[in-house]
């Protein structure tokens, strides 16, 4: 395809790093044409914890996918998922400056900036601010301002930030790996991997998007198209398989084979013509002997965290429904931990919330290989750039049935970032 720009997505993980490099055209065709994968341990719950593994993990990644593109990456766009991300509400006041009170999109840009300057610590950045809806002289609930007449202009927001250690480091790790970073690059997972997976009338209906990495739980509410809650949990797959390791004295790397080869997300759907004493066996910890491990034992242990995650999301949804006023019709899983056999079923049982589990969508003609909950993220911090590219160039991504979607990012929030 003639590219007009391309992209490149840096997806850095608690267990690997990814790198995806796409092409853009002036049709507005998206394709993702190469990706690089390296494993990756110097992060834990989203939080570097060695600096020099993730440079070199970053370095392979890149060298993969530059390797297989056949030319080098360019500025990247990196997900952010970590404890230290928080979110809040927010709300900006402009007074409109045209002399016959006509708003223009400069005064749409300075009412979001005026609702960018909530009250935060001096030690945390604002990563996001994005509006959720305007209001013109009393007149509520407006998509976008440009065009009317008014004198007093409001906007709702929903603000993230992060601790600025922690932002600094992930800016450091991502440049000493040689890679240079988009100005507007650094991108919550919670809104990267919603352009992947949800559906336009899920954003509008109100869903809550549930991003299950090795590391982290990532949460994200959407509802009227927006973003309107988000929060991070620190407890993801490897707790799970930690607390199989610490039960039945088991090293983790056995932990992750009984784990793929046999885990479920609740015994309660163990098939009953498997049996209730479906044996495992495993080494143990020791060296000595074999551990014997029945199935339904193994479903008992992970069942327990899952049962804990899930009341932890339980509580957010009931402050995005109670203190944002966000209605809840449904829950999407993605990221790797979402995989495990029965993990939607027990979601529906445990919030009572029609629940799927979803692989990327967008852009059509993704490659097979990229279909998996394991790449929403990345391709999600894609399709964030495209959107920016969208904007600029005044091209129309060709990503249907969500070019509505772009659409409405193209007539409000690109023209205030």
């Amino acid at each position: 395809m003639a590219r007009l720009e391309t992209l490149t997505a840096l997806d850095i993980g608690t267990s690997k790093v990814v790198c995806l490099i796409a092409e853009l055209d002036r049709k507005g065709d998206l394709e993702v044409v190469a990706r690089g994968v390296q494993h990756c341990c110097g992060l834990r719950r989203g939080a570097l914890v060695d600096a020099e593994e993730t440079v070199r993990a970053i370095e392979a990644a890149v060298s993969e996918a530059e390797k297989e593109a056949g030319y080098p990456v360019g500025p990247a766009l990196v997900n952010l998922s970590s404890e230290f991300l928080t979110s809040r509400p927010s709300h900006g006041v402009w007074p409109v400056g045209n002399t016959e009170g006509e708003i223009t999109p400069d005064d749409v840009r300075r009412v979001v900036e005026a609702a960018r300057q909530v009250g935060i610590p001096s030690d945390r950045e604002i990563v996001h601010a994005i509006p959720r809806g305007f209001t013109v002289d009393g007149q509520r609930e407006i998509c976008n301002p440009v065009g009317l007449s008014g004198l007093r202009l409001e906007a709702d927001a929903h603000v993230i930030a992060g601790s600025s250690a922690f932002l600094q480091n992930i800016r450091k790790v991502v440049q000493r790996a040689g890679v240079e970073i988009h100005p507007e690059g650094l991108v919550a997972s919670s809104i990267a991997s919603s352009l992947a997976v949800l559906t336009d009338e899920e954003r509008d209906l109100g869903t809550a998007l549930l991003d299950m990495g090795l590391g982290t739980v990532d949460l994200s509410v959407y509802c009227g198209g927006e973003i309107g809650h988000s929060a991070v949990l620190p407890v993801g797959g490897e707790f799970l398989v930690q607390d199989v390791s610490r039960y039945f004295r088991v090293a983790p790397m056995e932990v992750e084979r009984l784990i793929l080869e046999a885990g479920i997300a609740s015994p309660e759907f163990i098939e009953e013509t498997e049996g209730d004493e479906q044996v495992l066996e495993a080494p143990p910890v020791s060296g000595d002997g074999v551990v014997q491990i029945s199935r339904r034992e193994l479903s008992e242990v992970l069942e327990a965290r899952i049962q804990e995650i899930f009341e932890w999301v339980r509580k957010e949804i009931r402050t995005a429904r109670h203190k944002y006023g966000l209605a809840v019709t449904s829950l999407v899983l993605t990221g790797g931990v979402s995989q495990l056999p029965g993990m939607a079923l027990v979601a529906h049982r445990e919030l009572e919330l029609p629940t799927r589990v979803a692989a990327p969508c967008y852009p059509p003609g993704l490659p097979l290989n990229l279909a998996s909950p394991v790449y929403a993220t990345a391709v999600g911090l894609v399709l964030y750039g495209a959107t920016r590219i969208h904007h600029q160039e005044g091209t129309t991504p060709n990503i249907s049935p969500v070019r509505a979607f772009f659409e409405r990012v193209h007539r409000i929030l690109i023209q205030v970032f």
